[in-house]
């Protein structure tokens, strides 16, 4: 937890990018959880690399906040460490070179995934269209090596602009070592902008795609309020498929809801708490362990 001379420190130095007691409730999937005790929002690069800077300085460690769409967040709230929050900003997305067989797309961190499927498919550039409906932002899905329907963010993926200790510099995609739900990151690196080169295909074929896998995840996926996975594939097998052998679905406790039509999505209810989803993954976990002797690992990130 930061001291009373860090915080002192951090207010001088940045200013109005740092906040103070700052509800993450309504920045995460669950929409639950407790406050930053320090939050710390750039709005540009100049910012987060100052900001990174003083905190690497000071010795203090911090957690990337994107788009939530994985995350919960424990009622205590994030104490002992700084979150640090690309929500604002960092929102460009560019076509910077191509030929006649290919393109290449320049995109910020910020942006929503969805837009730059989207933005993709209209200029008929393949690679990135099975990813349709993923949520989140791209650093975060760059971050996670975000997939779906055999695709991952990582297919295509050239090189990455990234920030260490306040550092601007350059990642080729040849040096990650991307795993399954691992974008192959340092420690405290920052996605700042990721290039991406795509093969042209034809838009119709590709926009076809798109609502295909869109429909899709509509038919698999339940309404409400829910973070998607929460388990991930353990190597040859489905989480959801283990987790509906074992009798998950419909579990629940307080307000939190293993869905009836997926065994690996937990829906949040009225009322729910980031310890009723926690006690709930957890027998999840045990049921499928206990008939299947395989540890399940989480997909959803607890910050606390």
């Amino acid at each position: 937890m930061p001291t009373f001379e860090q915080l002192e420190i951090l207010r001088r130095e940045l200013g109005d990018i740092l906040r103070e007691d700052e509800p993450l409730a309504d920045k995460t999937a669950y929409r639950t959880g407790g406050e930053a005790l320090c939050y710390i929002e750039p709005g540009d690069l100049e910012q987060l690399c100052r900001a990174q800077s003083l905190l690497y300085e000071l010795g203090l460690e911090f957690v990337v906040l994107g788009g939530g769409s994985n995350i919960l967040v424990v009622e205590e709230g994030v104490r002992e460490r700084v979150v640090l929050s690309l929500r604002k900003g960092f929102a460009g997305l560019d076509t910077v070179g191509g030929d006649q067989w290919s393109g290449t797309v320049r995109v910020e961190s910020g942006v929503k995934l969805s837009r730059l499927v989207r933005y993709c498919t209209e200029r008929g550039f393949a690679g990135l269209e099975r990813l349709a409906g993923i949520p989140g932002t791209v650093g975060g899905a760059v971050a996670m090596n975000a997939g779906a329907y055999g695709q991952t963010i990582g297919d295509c993926l050239a090189a990455l602009q990234t920030v260490i200790a306040g550092n601007l510099g350059w990642r080729g995609s040849g040096t990650l070592k991307r795993g399954y739900r691992d974008g192959g990151l340092e420690t405290q690196e920052v996605v700042v902008a990721a290039y991406f080169i795509c093969e042209r295909r034809n838009r119709i074929e590709l926009e076809e795609t798109v609502a295909e896998i869109t429909a899709l995840r509509r038919r698999r996926l339940p309404a409400g309020v829910h973070a998607g996975s929460v388990f991930k594939n353990p190597e040859g097998d489905f989480a959801g498929r283990l987790l509906e052998k074992a009798g998950c679905k419909g579990m629940s406790c307080g307000g939190a809801r293993v869905a009836e039509k997926h065994a690996n999505v937990i829906v949040a209810e009225r009322g729910v708490t980031p310890s009723d989803i926690m006690i709930l993954v957890e027998r999840m976990r045990n049921r499928v362990y206990e008939q299947f002797n395989i540890s399940l690992e989480t997909e959803i990130r607890v910050l606390s």
